[in-house]
């Protein structure tokens, strides 16, 4: 008698087997006849490892199949043996050599196709992921393909002192579905980067969407350039005209229904960077409530410019007007903010150590310059203007037709920005890949970054399969507060399935603890997913 662990894995196998992952792989990259296992499925068995609820997927990745089923999940003749380091770097070198965002993009075509994903609504974000190590500057195999740079750049993890990478990620609003996926150099800029990012896309897909991105990509070089695609995107408020409208009275303004609740809107033409589109004024009600949200920030303004005043202060200046040159600049810069007691003082020369000397003349004493001196203080509306600063902003969109695509629409469509943002937090959490960056080539995390973004796309092809059957049946499992619902999250549904054998006695194989939860769940996944907990 053998028993192995089956658990969640038969659902991530029958997936990807749904995704027809394996024969892409093996037909974009090839195979030889003498390999133990080909090249599609090492890939399935990184995504099942990945997925395997370990803090340090793709490491010790042979020890991991040791207790699973292998020749049951990855094929015939497959042992955990042959899933060795040597066998995974080959399969990372060839998976650079394909391209990431080439071959990602057949694999999602492909998805689109089989899971009938629809790609209307296309939201774009970025995120980095830090990494220990050196990481020396790589050099290029041939001058088409150039290795992604490892180096320092503006940290979402909060780490500078590490260096990074970043993932460019453009998911569907229909589930998160990632459809494009671009590795970029650590020291990417989101602001420069994004529309060549959205007319890669654009040139590819060749489909009528709207891109959803957030307030990195709205400047006048980016609206040029994708003048021709639809886009929504959050204006930022260092905008003065932005700025004017956060802070208008909302009497002067046209206001339009909104069907979400808590939530007012405003609606106005403009013309920024020569494009003629839509601004949404948005207030949530909430955000007004709440002054938690809103306080501490404003205290950390205050911090942050007591700081710089400060400095201010301590520089000492040739003449007077130099000093009250340098503090109209500072003054400019305030918008909540006012100056007073503002003075300026002369710097006079210390007198030298020791026991002063007696003079028969009247020592003149030496002025060395000028400081400022002044106190920062809030203006007496400050906290009304930070609060709408807060509770406000403001979207737009080049798309004009108000009927097609009214405010409330728009709003809906950039609040499913957040299945992006969820994307990355899954790509983080520390049972996913977080800890798993053990590579020490920049070609290989290239590669590495593209198993990412598939396991994403595994994961959200089997949360959205699994959702829309509970829908059209009109049934639900229990969340983890024994709550009926029927949009569990899939890692939830994974860990459902812990505790689940393959028991083979002799040539029978047999299934432990299928209870009737579990069986409803593998059918909503499909026939593909059942032959994994069948027994034989």
């Amino acid at each position: 008698m053998q028993i192995e662990n089956l658990d969640h894995l038969g659902l991530v196998a029958g997936i990807v087997d749904e995704l027809g992952l394996v024969e892409l792989t093996n037909e974009q990259l090839g195979s030889h006849q003498l390999e133990h296992i080909s090249a599609g499925q090492v890939l399935k068995a990184m995504i099942l490892n990945s997925l395997g609820f370990v803090s340090a997927p793709l490491y010790l990745f042979s020890e991991f199949f040791e207790s699973k089923p292998v020749e049951h999940l990855l094929g015939e003749g497959v042992e955990a043996k042959h899933l060795n380091d040597d066998r995974l770097g080959r399969v990372l070198d060839q998976l650079y050599a394909a391209g990431s965002s080439s071959f990602f993009l057949r694999v999602a075509m492909q998805g689109l196709e089989r899971f009938g994903v629809v790609a209307k609504q296309i939201h774009l974000d970025s995120s980095s992921f830090s990494l220990h190590g050196e990481y020396a500057p790589a050099e290029a195999g041939d001058l088409d393909q150039v290795p992604i740079a490892i180096c320092r750049g503006y940290s979402r993890d909060q780490r500078p002192d590490l260096k990074q990478f970043v993932v460019n990620l453009m998911c569907s609003a229909d589930g998160g579905v990632p459809l494009w996926l671009k590795v970029a150099s650590g020291n990417q800029s989101d602001a420069q980067q994004f529309a060549p990012l959205i007319r890669q896309f654009a040139d590819n897909w060749q489909m009528e969407s709207l891109f959803v991105i957030d307030a990195a990509f709205y400047s006048q070089p980016n609206l040029e350039q994708v003048s021709s695609l639809g886009w929504l995107s959050r204006v930022p408020q260092t905008l003065s005209a932005a700025q004017a409208l956060v802070q208008s009275n909302t009497d002067e303004l046209v206001s339009v229904p909104c069907s979400l609740k808590d939530y007012q809107m405003w609606e106005s033409r403009a013309d920024y960077g020569g494009v003629e589109q839509r601004w949404i004024l948005i207030e949530s009600q909430n955000r007004k409530a709440e002054q938690s949200l809103w306080q501490a920030e404003l205290a950390k303004l205050e911090k942050r410019l007591k700081g710089d005043l400060k400095q201010l202060q301590q520089q000492v200046f040739a003449c007077k007007p130099d000093a009250l040159e340098a503090l109209m600049r500072f003054q400019d810069t305030l918008v909540l903010h006012q100056l007073t007691n503002v003075c300026v003082e002369s710097v006079k020369a210390k007198r030298a150590p020791g026991k002063p000397v007696k003079a028969k003349t009247k020592a003149t004493t030496t002025c060395l310059g000028y400081r400022l001196k002044a106190t920062l203080e809030r203006q007496p509306t400050a906290e009304c203007c930070y609060q709408h600063q807060r509770s406000r902003f403001i979207l737009a969109t080049n798309q004009l037709d108000g009927q097609q695509w009214p405010a409330d629409k728009l709003l809906q469509e950039y609040k499913g920005q957040q299945k992006v943002e969820r994307g990355f937090r899954f790509l983080k959490d520390p049972l996913f890949f977080t800890s798993s960056l053990f590579v020490k080539k920049a070609q290989r995390v290239e590669a590495l970054a593209l198993v990412m973004a598939l396991t994403l796309m595994v994961y959200t092809l089997a949360e959205r399969k699994l959702r829309q059957g509970l829908n059209a049946q009109q049934q639900s499992v229990l969340d983890q507060t024994r709550q009926p619902t029927a949009k569990p999250t899939f890692r939830w549904i994974m860990q459902k399935f812990q505790g689940i054998h393959l028991v083979q006695i002799d040539r029978a194989r047999h299934i432990s603890n299928l209870t009737d939860e579990r069986r409803r769940i593998i059918r909503f996944l499909g026939p593909l997913v059942e032959r994994y907990y069948a027994s034989s």
